[in-house]
């Protein structure tokens, strides 16, 4: 009989708590649609506005992120000079002094220097060949319309191909603040669809593009971390009209953990070698 009575328990325990989470799913969306929107440009972004735009940062392994086990030591001269020489002095050729030279800049935060670390991924990326197929830009500000206001977001670094902004990176810069620049750039992910959209619309007679998946970085310090942040119609429309989108936005994001610790970026050598290796291995993803 008791039994038969904890058993009768369990089950209409079972029923309550699938019954409670269905209501609280229920109140949840319309609390999330009733969330203030406000036109801001995208450096004002923060996790709030991801939140009033249904978008979530999911975080992947190394493996699933990249798609493969493979991640090869650099092999250019400048970069393999740049993971075994400590110094900027005992480095051989002229590019590997720059390189070196720029991320002592980037490792040195004081009032002045907040845009070292700008100028040192510039260099890094143009090393490591992104630039092959378009130009890397810095500080290139992109329009956003949000909340039916006109605003922009503006870009630290990212890359221009032929057609379209295709890597976005975001930095940190402002010496002492807690500000997390992973908004900021998924904001600049939205403005670039719209600003490649419209190229596509009004440039070239060509119907937009209902998803873009863009290539992102951070950095905090000189320590990179990655994303893939899928833009389609329906989330930049939510945010042009500052409504609450139905569709929820998966963003990805790999943090790398790098082996003398993520805080000293890329200072020590076998720091430089991991992140080096994540890098080529992101290259991969442009225009993808």
């Amino acid at each position: 009989m008791l039994i038969q009575v904890i058993g009768t328990w369990i089950i209409s325990m079972r029923r309550h708590i699938r019954h409670s989470t269905l209501a609280a799913a229920a109140t949840f969306i319309p609390l999330m649609a009733n969330l203030l929107r406000t036109a801001k440009s995208g450096s004002d972004w923060t996790a709030h506005e991801l939140e009033a735009y249904h978008i979530i940062v999911v975080p992947q392994s190394k493996v699933e992120f990249f798609g493969t086990t493979d991640f090869p030591d650099p092999t250019d001269p400048s970069l393999v000079g740049f993971i075994t020489n400590e110094t900027w002095r005992t480095a051989k050729d002229k590019r590997t002094k720059q390189l070196i030279r720029h991320l002592d800049y980037a490792m040195d935060p004081k009032i002045g220097k907040e845009a070292a670390v700008d100028d040192f991924v510039a260099v890094l990326l143009r090393n490591l060949a992104y630039d092959r197929d378009g130009i890397i830009l810095s500080r290139h500000v992109l329009p956003l319309l949000i909340c039916g206001q006109s605003s922009v977001a503006q870009t630290d670094i990212c890359f221009v191909d032929d057609e379209d902004t295709v890597l976005l990176v975001q930095e940190n810069k402002r010496l002492g603040s807690t500000k997390d620049p992973e908004p900021q750039v998924i904001a600049e992910a939205i403005a670039a669809f719209e600003t490649n959209n419209s190229k596509l619309e009004c440039d070239l007679h060509r119907p937009p593009r209902e998803l873009i998946a863009f290539p992102a970085m951070t950095m905090v310090g000189t320590t990179p971390m990655f994303y893939k942040v899928p833009v389609t119609s329906s989330l930049s429309k939510a945010v042009q009209t500052g409504t609450y989108p139905e569709l929820e936005t998966r963003v990805l994001r790999y943090t790398p953990s790098l082996p003398r610790g993520n805080s000293k970026g890329m200072s020590p050598l076998p720091n430089r070698l991991e992140a080096l290796r994540c890098l080529e291995a992101f290259k991969s993803l442009l225009g993808s």
